[in-house]
Parts: C-alpha cells; structure tokens; sequence
C-alpha cells in the first residue's frame, strides 16, 4: 500500500525475492554462526577467552583470500555492562551475549572458516552479496534478512541440515467432482554441519533461553532456544529462535533506520531501552505459541558442557539483580575498516527497513516477521 506505514516491499525477505537491498544489521543474533564455525573447527565448547569489558579489535585477522584485517583504526570493542569482565567460557559468554568474547573467538580462527560455515548456511546480505571479510560480522554489523536468518537457525533445530525455504507448501485446484493437486515448488536440503555440532549450538542456545539475554522470549511447554540481537543505537531488535520442529526470527525497527529505540512508546508501553528480549522476544514467543498449538514437542538432543570458569574471579556481578535481561545482546557494529590492500570489509550505504505495518508502532516502524517448519525448510516465523 502508500498510506503511512505502508509498504509494497516485503522487508521479511532479501532482495531477490522482493525485499530490502540491505536487510538489517542482526546484532548479537550472528554469533551462534561464530560459535558453529569454531566447533565444526574442532574447538571445544569449554573455551575460554580473558573477555575484559572493553579491549581494541584483536588484530590482525586473517581472511580467506590470504589477506590480513588490521584494525588500523584503533577500533574498539566493548560489552554492554561493565560488569561483564571474564574470563568466560563458550556456554556463559553466549548467554550473556559477551562481544569480547566472540571478536577473541574470530581473531583466533579467522574470518574465513566463519564465511564458509555461512556460505553453508545461505546466510547472505540482503542484496545477496557474500558477507564481508571483516571481524565486525562477529557482532552483526551487517545487513540479512529475517528469512535468511530464520532459515539458518532452523539449520541448527535440524542437526545440521540446511533446507531452502519455500513459501508454497501445496496448491489444489477442484477439477469436476475432483481435487487435484498441482507442482509446488521443492525444497533443497544439504548437510551444513555435523550433528554434534549443531547439537552443541543447540545446547548453547537454550542457556540463552534459560539462564541468559533470552528468558523473555522462552516458551514454557516445550524445548526451544534463540538469541537476542540490539545494535549500536538501538535501531535495531532481534530475537532468533525455534523448537526442535519449526524456526523463526522478529526484528522490530525503523524502515529509516534513524529512530533511536530509547524513551519511545511502544504497543502503548514505554520503553527506556528497547533490546533483542524486550519487544522482539515477546512477539516471537506469541507467533510460535499459535504455529505450535497442537503440534509436536519433540525434545533437542542436549549435550553436557562443563563450566570451567564457574566460581573463577569475575568480579562482583552488579547488575545480576537489576534489568538482568537487558544486558548484553547489543552488538558493536564496527570494525568494519581495513587498511591498505587488507580486506576490511564495510558496510552497505542507505537506509535499511523491513517488515510488514504492525499496529500500534509509532510512526515509520515495521515489524518483520517470517520463520517455517525445518522439517522440509518451508514458511514460519520470526522475523
């Protein structure tokens, strides 16, 4: 439509497919792609990084090409409370959502074993061009679509399969006294990453749920699991998630991405600071409780992972008692800068939306939304 918070433009999707040409930077919802890359890798779940509250981008960084990122700016990195200060290990640094964490883990693998597990994944701009090769991918300073990221998620429900979506599961025409049933499109399914892996992201996932940045968004009568995302400003909220048996992922924002989600008023409720848990959780939890009822609930395969930073001297949690919810999903998305011939990386130009009008936003505000089965990797939600 053209009247106000009105689009032609299905922000759900990428470009191809009659979306944005930018998608929306994800934030922290990137990180379980890091994680599964070091895995698959071979590195263990107990890994542990000094993570201090704020450090410089570890460089330099070595890309696929051969090529080097060097932080030549003088970036830095932080975490969203100065309470978080390591070391953490992999299980507590996801939960919390710990940027430093996560820019350490990509520093030590590199750039590209991380871009070869989200070429396995379809995980792409949303103008389809492969990611770039930059450390701040870590914390999702680039731009994918709510359907690019809810069908990788559904990767890891799957245990390792990726499935194309498709967004027509059956069509029927009445024929006479007969119904006959015409071709839809299939889906291609291709194995993205080993069962044990995807198991042990799965394991991560749900801490997030559990323990961690997601309690919000949890549902309480089967298995699930998800990741919070808020970017620099809080333009952007995100929640990824999904059961055993169907994915999918909300990001709430402004199509201009120049509103601020700090002070506003929301579905009548104010907000002081909009994060992933907050109003994208919540929308996700409602979306999935309708798709599921009835449905299944089958359970993830989870896997023990010890605590070998448990007790270990972090410091007094501060915040462990105050908005413990709204620490830690916000990704810093910088770092995006190379220098010389080093690849860098960098971010697209222009605004980025999404979505579809959502009743009760303020003005300029659409909320996207998009997910499916994983079973055969079609429709869902979330987004």
């Amino acid at each position: 439509g053209y009247g106000k918070n009105e689009t032609e433009i299905n922000y759900s999707v990428g470009n191809d497919a009659g979306g944005s040409n930018y998608g929306f930077p994800t934030g922290s919802t990137f990180k379980p792609f890091v994680a599964a890359a070091a895995i698959e890798g071979g590195k263990a779940p107990t890994q542990e990084y000094s993570s201090p509250y704020k450090m410089p981008y570890p460089s330099p960084v070595q890309a696929c090409d051969g090529k080097r990122w060097l932080n030549s700016y003088h970036e830095d990195v932080e975490n969203e409370n100065t309470s978080e200060h390591g070391p953490y290990a992999m299980k507590e640094a996801m939960a919390k959502s710990i940027n430093t964490y996560f820019v350490q883990m990509i520093s030590e693998i590199g750039l590209c074993p991380v871009t070869t597990m989200t070429d396995k994944l379809h995980v792409v701009q949303g103008d389809g061009k492969k990611l770039p090769q930059a450390p701040s991918i870590a914390l999702g300073a680039v731009g994918i679509s709510p359907l690019t990221m809810a069908s990788a998620y559904a990767t890891f429900a799957s245990r390792g399969t990726y499935c194309t979506p498709v967004a027509i599961e059956s069509i029927t025409q009445r024929v006479g006294g007969q119904t006959k049933a015409l071709p839809v499109p299939k889906t291609t399914c291709t194995r993205a990453m080993s069962e044990k892996t995807a198991d042990t992201v799965n394991t991560l996932l749900q801490g997030v749920i559990d323990s961690g940045t997601g309690q919000q968004a949890g549902l309480s009568d089967r298995d699930n699991a998800g990741k919070t995302g808020t970017t620099d400003e809080r333009k952007n909220a995100w929640f990824v998630g999904y059961t055993p048996n169907m994915a999918g992922a909300v990001w709430v924002g402004s199509a201009s991405q120049k509103v601020k989600m700090t002070g506003i008023r929301i579905g009548g409720i104010m907000h002081d600071l909009v994060f992933g848990a907050d109003v994208p959780g919540p929308i996700w939890r409602d979306a999935m409780t309708g798709a599921l009822q009835g449905k299944p609930a089958p359970s993830f395969n989870i896997i023990d992972i010890p605590d070998p930073g448990k007790d270990k001297n972090k410091g007094p949690d501060k915040d462990k008692n105050k908005d413990k919810n709204k620490g830690g999903d916000k990704g810093k998305g910088r770092g995006h800068r190379g220098d010389g011939g080093d690849d860098g990386g960098g971010l697209p130009g222009g605004p980025a939306g999404g979505g579809t009008g959502f009743p009760g936003f303020p003005g300029g505000f659409i909320q996207g939304q998009t997910g499916g089965t994983h079973g055969n990797g079609n429709g869902g939600q979330h987004g």
